[in-house]
């Protein structure tokens, strides 16, 4: 039997007092206040236990939408919007602890920036630990010494979760109400803590699968993207384009005499060369622009949204950086570098071309066909082809 249903622990919990044997009369009396005051205890914690399921239910629910999160950048945006919304907080913060930058740099090289104000880096466990007094275990607080701390003017109450894994602090999970009785020290525990070991998996699983995405997607040596990811993101952004009628266009960069620079100042220093020309060319281009390594000494970039015109301007400035960023050889001299680019365009109603395949073929092959021209023409330019 569960031990919320047996007599002896609800007489226990109702407190009620012992019966008087001496009088029959006053007996049946206490008798029937006794089943009336028990039958009330009894729905009380009825009541209790419904209350308790159906929290229960509702925090399995939310632990099964964090473990279905496809990726870390679901992930995220379930813990610090979704869930504010299903719990009803009014905030919701994330620490995460990335002493060597390593989830940040990963990150932004699989996403770009993911703009949350609510998702905080530390440096180290330093910060985490002033948050909890040195002591890094669940608080219930509606102290304003620790909403200042986490949710200045915004909540009543909090709840600071740890967030552990193999033993080791991982980050720090903060929940805000303007319910004062929300989180108050009083309140058992246990679903906030189970669901705060649920998130720590999730987060530590979620930033495995991401770099193992980042080694199949992201060229090793210049950290650009690599031929698959471009060809994943053409077709992605080809659909958006035609549901959109927005432009498209694509630049395919040659380094110039490359084949010379590795002959006379060796791979390594071509390998310095590759990366030097991914360092000037990121810088820039948008957040939502795509810089692949195509193959060998050739890169290509992906401008969505994009008129002729503005990606022939991004061209040229792509090439005038790299024409006047000096590359250091091992022997500490310095040489110059350029690069020949083709751009291409695409825009639907345009070409024609109705089909996803069509249309990456012609991204592709006319930019390409762009550094023909572009070679043809004495290298160190830019040229467009239609």
């Amino acid at each position: 039997m569960d031990e919320l249903n047996k007599p002896e622990y609800l007489l226990q919990t109702c407190q009620l007092p012992a019966l008087k044997r001496s009088d029959s009369s006053a007996g049946y009396d206490s008798l029937a206040d006794e089943n009336y005051r028990l039958k009330i205890c009894i729905k009380e914690l009825l009541d209790s236990a419904h209350h308790n399921q159906q929290t229960q239910d509702k925090f399995y629910e939310i632990e099964l939408y964090f473990l279905e999160a496809s990726s870390y950048k679901l992930l995220i945006q379930r813990i610090l919007i979704d869930i504010k919304r299903k719990l009803q907080l009014t905030q919701v913060e994330l620490i995460l602890i990335d002493p060597q930058q390593e989830i940040r740099q990963l990150i932004s090289e699989i996403y770009g920036r993911l703009d949350y104000d609510n998702l905080v880096y530390a440096d180290s466990i330093r910060s985490i630990k002033d948050l909890y007094s040195g002591n890094i275990k669940l608080v219930l607080s509606c102290e304003p010494e620790d909403l200042r701390k986490v949710a200045p003017g915004m909540s009543q109450s909090v709840a600071l979760l740890p967030l552990h894994r193999a033993n080791r602090v991982i980050g720090s999970l903060h929940l805000g109400s303007r319910d004062k009785e929300r989180f108050h020290p009083g309140l058992a525990g246990d679903f906030l803590q189970h669901l705060g070991s649920i998130i720590s998996v999730c987060i530590e699983n979620s930033i495995n699968q991401e770099r193992h995405k980042h080694l199949s997607l992201v060229d090793l040596l210049t950290r650009a993207k690599n031929r698959r990811y471009l060809f994943q993101a053409l077709d992605t952004e080809i659909s958006r384009a035609m549901r959109s009628g927005n432009a498209l266009s694509c630049l395919f960069i040659d380094i110039d005499y490359f084949k010379a620079v590795n002959d006379t100042h060796g791979h390594l220093t071509g390998d310095r060369a590759l990366c030097r020309v991914v360092e000037v060319i990121t810088p820039l281009l948008r957040p939502s622009d795509v810089l692949a390594r195509f193959g060998g000494e050739e890169f290509t970039v992906l401008l969505p949204d994009c008129g002729l015109k503005q990606a022939h301007e991004i061209a040229e400035r792509i090439r005038v950086k790299i024409a006047s960023t000096p590359i250091e050889n091992a022997q500490q001299e310095y040489f110059d570098l350029t690069v020949s680019i083709g751009v291409s365009y695409w825009q639907t109603g345009g070409t024609g071309l109705s089909d996803n395949e069509s249309v990456q073929h012609h991204l592709i092959s006319q930019a390409d066909s762009g550094v023909y021209l572009a070679k043809q023409e004495g290298r160190n330019c830019v040229r467009i082809s239609m």
